[in-house]
């Protein structure tokens, strides 16, 4: 049975509160995968490993439940059949087998959704780029820190030729001046660990905007840490944005930023205004010092064109405020309507 997210969010159910049964919270492992049949089996391997140290090493984790969440956005190869047979194996384990490609956001949204309270939750990739193990220091370091609503991963090297980590940074450097909240930082892509109050706002911020769910992560959270790490090359399979799949992600992140819009026009309605002036000085300069060799009237002309260009510039920068209002007041999002596969006991 196809179960529709945005529904199961807006009553307050989940799939994981629906089918828990432990007092305690659990400490939530979610991904979203699309033919990564060669990776899941050892992303689970691993999550539950360090979920093993977790409880045995830090403090305060003890009675931490395990769950595994994952989200297959309707892939091609045999990913499917493998996360059945980590169901089978693993009660802990929950699939959402989404009837369509969503698209990675949209996945990861409506997986996160299905959390409960009390959860502590680690968004990571499904292609072991992200390392499970980092969830031991950021798990220890939020919970040392009452005050602490996440921890972030941040990417000190990401993978990739030096032209790609090179378009990556100044990628992630326009993302952060494309918005008047906090700036995403550079090599922040999502993975880390949330509190579910602050999940809960970033999720809320997702569905009401179209800012992109890195941004309403990162903003969701009142006070974070950050934790370092150097992304490891792809060991199996292709990532979804290959060719034009980056910029046009890219693109996609950046108009959909909160101040993008904004920002640009004011940019141009700036540069314009700057223009027509220095044009204008130009000019007067010329016709006072008598080397113009302009008819009467020809400089009245054009002061009124440049005039003009210039009022047109600020009207720009001024009616882009209205358009980053109409933005701001939210798009709809894609109903990501799933099966579920499996029972957390």
């Amino acid at each position: 049975m196809w179960g529709d997210a945005r529904n199961q969010t807006q009553t307050g159910d989940s799939v994981l509160s629906i089918r828990s049964g432990h007092p305690v919270g659990r400490l939530v492992f979610v991904t979203s995968c699309f033919n990564e049949e060669g990776n899941v089996r050892e992303l689970h391997r691993r999550c539950r490993a360090v979920y093993q140290r977790i409880r045995e090493e830090v403090r305060g984790a003890e009675r931490l439940a395990f769950a595994m969440l994952i989200a297959d956005n309707c892939s091609q190869d045999n990913t499917l059949a493998v996360l059945e047979e980590l169901v089978a194996e693993d009660p802990e384990v929950l699939v959402l087998a989404n009837a369509s490609n969503y698209g990675p956001e949209a996945s990861v949204a409506n997986a996160l959704a299905q959390t409960r309270e009390g959860d502590l939750v680690v968004p990571l990739a499904s292609d072991l780029q992200d390392p499970p193990e980092l969830a031991l220091e950021m798990v220890e370091r939020l919970l040392s820190e009452p005050g602490c609503d996440g921890v972030l991963a941040v990417k000190r090297r990401s993978s990739g030729s030096p032209t790609l980590r090179m378009c990556r940074r100044l990628y992630y450097i326009a993302l952060g001046y494309s918005s008047r909240l906090r700036l995403v930082p550079g090599g922040f892509h999502g993975f880390g660990v949330y509190r579910q109050h602050a999940l809960q706002e970033a999720l809320e911020l997702w569905r009401s905007s179209g800012w992109s769910l890195r941004l309403c992560l990162l903003n969701g959270c009142q006070s974070t840490g950050r934790v370092g790490y150097d992304q490891v090359e792809r060991s199996w399979g292709s990532s979804t944005y290959q060719g034009w799949g980056y910029p046009r992600e890219a693109m996609q992140a950046l108009l959909a930023a909160d101040s993008t819009g904004s920002r640009l026009a004011f940019l141009l309605g700036s540069a314009g205004l700057l223009a027509a002036g220095g044009v204008g000085i130009f000019l007067l300069l010329n016709w006072l010092g008598g080397r113009s060799g302009y008819e009467r009237g020809i400089p009245t002309v054009m002061a009124l064109v440049l005039c003009s260009f210039a009022v047109q510039m600020l009207m720009i920068a001024l009616l882009s405020r209205q358009v980053e209002e109409i933005k701001l007041a939210g798009q709809l999002r894609p109903r990501v309507r799933h099966r579920v596969l499996g029972g957390l006991n």
